[in-house]
């Protein structure tokens, strides 16, 4: 079962963000700048079944105690999720000609390190992999429907983000994208019985899978090139409850050309395996006895071939509405869904406290994405010498109860104005 093992360790990253023209043009602090720089960095880590002391003893190395993996055991669904994202880089905004005639046209690009994880897997795949399959002796255990992503890439965006006479802003974002790590693993089948003697196994497979190119890895490797757009787009108008503004996005919206020493495979076959028989132990000699069950197995799933192909990025869209109840409260409503990622609609509330002119805390609730429920909390800080500093976690109960939740993760922003 190495091979489960390798999979779900792929697994044990996600993140939630928001859309990146929305980042570098957040305006909690309005002031009439004209430039400026920042840093951005952050992760998390989510999951509907997979608790944040299983995840990090998997991921670190150690014993998984029966405990451990029964906490995890008594969540588990038929259908289970995890994913997400890892992001870092540098970003530079400012206004081409501040005081004349294109003084609300603002010019942006950044530099960024992007990785997104996904998939699904039933209960069967997590009960084998960890139990093992003597409780199914008998039986078939039901593997299907196993779908992995995961996806390494470099981006270099550059945009124009402008405010409209009415005061609404729009924003777009163009990106060039150079593809490091591609794997996918599609299993729309996977069926593995065990005799009740324990003498034999069936595994019946229907999957394919994508890998880029294995010699070349690291942050170096240019195993593909591709291109992708964001779109964002926010408007203001007045209610009773005080000034609103309806904000979208969708981001990460194009593809990646993967070159042709990429990795293919298809396989639909049925595999019976009995092992073998040794009836004298000086046959354990002979390495061809090793030998010849492992072609045996290699035979029956087809082999990689190599060829160019194009992956589609998991795309981000992100819709909320904005009401300014108060001078010390703002009240915020929205739903992100990432698209073709395994995921499923985050649904969140944030709440952002001005206690001070230069000093702004958050409170976030949420359920969805690739969890069931987030809490969140963050700050915003405007320090001396035109520094702002944004930091905080979307999965804030990671931290606090690690035993009893799936998700965490932090972010930060640093931002220096000119």
């Amino acid at each position: 079962m190495k091979k489960v093992y390798i999979i779900l360790l792929i697994t044990l990253y996600s993140l939630v963000i928001q859309a990146q023209i929305a980042t570098i043009f957040s305006d909690e602090f309005k002031d009439g700048f004209t430039t400026h720089i920042g840093i951005v960095g952050d992760y998390d880590i989510n999951s509907n079944a997979l608790t944040n002391q299983f995840t990090k003893k998997f991921y670190t190395g150690g014993y998984i105690n029966e405990e451990l993996k029964n906490s995890v055991l008594s969540r588990i669904k038929n259908n289970n999720r995890v994913g997400g994202n890892i992001n870092s880089g540098v970003f530079a905004a400012f206004k081409s000609d501040p005081y004349g005639k294109y003084k609300n046209i603002s010019l942006f690009f950044s530099i960024r390190d992007r990785e997104h994880f996904d998939a699904q897997f039933s209960k069967d795949l997590f009960k084998v992999g960890f139990y093992g399959n003597a409780d199914y002796a008998g039986k078939t255990a039901d593997l299907s429907n196993f779908d992995l992503n995961l996806i390494k890439y470099q981006q270099l965006q550059i945009g124009v983000f402008s405010k409209l006479d009415s005061a609404a802003h729009w924003g777009i974002g163009v990106s060039f994208l150079k593809g490091e790590q591609y794997l996918s693993i599609d299993a729309k089948k996977a069926e593995l019985f065990t005799s009740s003697d324990g003498q034999f196994i069936n595994i019946n497979t229907q999957l394919s899978i994508a890998q880029s190119n294995t010699a070349h890895k690291g942050i170096t490797a240019f195993n593909g090139y591709g291109a992708s757009l964001e779109l964002f787009f926010e408007a203001p108008f007045q209610t009773r409850f005080g000034a609103s503004k309806i904000s979208t996005s969708i981001s990460d919206l194009g593809a990646i050309r993967f070159n042709k020493q990429s990795q293919l495979a298809q396989q639909d076959s049925m595999l019976h395996y009995e092992g073998f028989q040794i009836n004298n132990l000086y046959n354990l000699r002979d390495s061809t006895i090793f030998k010849r069950e492992k072609d045996s197995v290699k035979n029956m799933v087809s082999p990689f071939k190599k060829k160019a192909f194009s992956v589609t990025l998991p795309a981000v869209f992100d819709l909320s509405l904005e009401t300014k109840l108060n001078r010390y409260f703002t009240l915020k409503e929205g739903i992100r869904y990432v698209f073709n990622a395994n995921n499923q609609m985050l649904v969140y509330v944030k709440g952002y406290f001005y206690i001070h002119p230069k000093w702004m805390l958050s409170t976030t609730f949420g359920y969805g994405g690739y969890g069931t429920f987030n809490y969140g909390i963050g700050t915003s800080i405007k320090l001396p010498k035109k520094f702002i500093i944004r930091a905080g976690s979307n999965n804030l109960e990671g931290f606090i109860v690690p035993k009893k939740t799936t998700g965490q993760g932090a972010y930060f922003t640093l931002i220096k104005q000119f």
